[in-house]
């Protein structure tokens, strides 16, 4: 069992774990509003469904890799995509 000072250290590591997720969502989302802004430029379609499915397949590699369950990290890429996707959208539909 923890004492109360040991599972304030683990939750410590939690929000590390969070604060690094959240820098790594705004360095992807700089990356997707630049991919959004080439596309803009050059008249590309905001939707890549190849690339997509890329991502999915080298997410599910990671996450059995890195022992993550599978629907956690489905469920976590499902978001972060739909959110890029709208992104994307808004820079080249305008």
């Amino acid at each position: 069992m923890t004492t109360d000072g040991e599972l304030d250290d683990l939750r410590l590591a939690v929000d590390a774990a969070d604060a690094a997720l959240m820098d790594a969502m705004a360095q992807r989302l700089a990356a997707v509003r630049a991919i959004g802004q080439w596309k803009r430029a050059h008249a590309a379609g905001a939707v890549d469904p190849a690339r997509e499915a890329s991502l999915r397949a080298r997410w599910a590699e990671r996450a059995a890799a890195a022992g993550v369950p599978a629907p956690m990290a489905a469920a976590v890429l499902g978001a972060v995509l739909d959110g890029c996707r709208a992104e994307v959208a808004r820079l080249v539909d305008g």
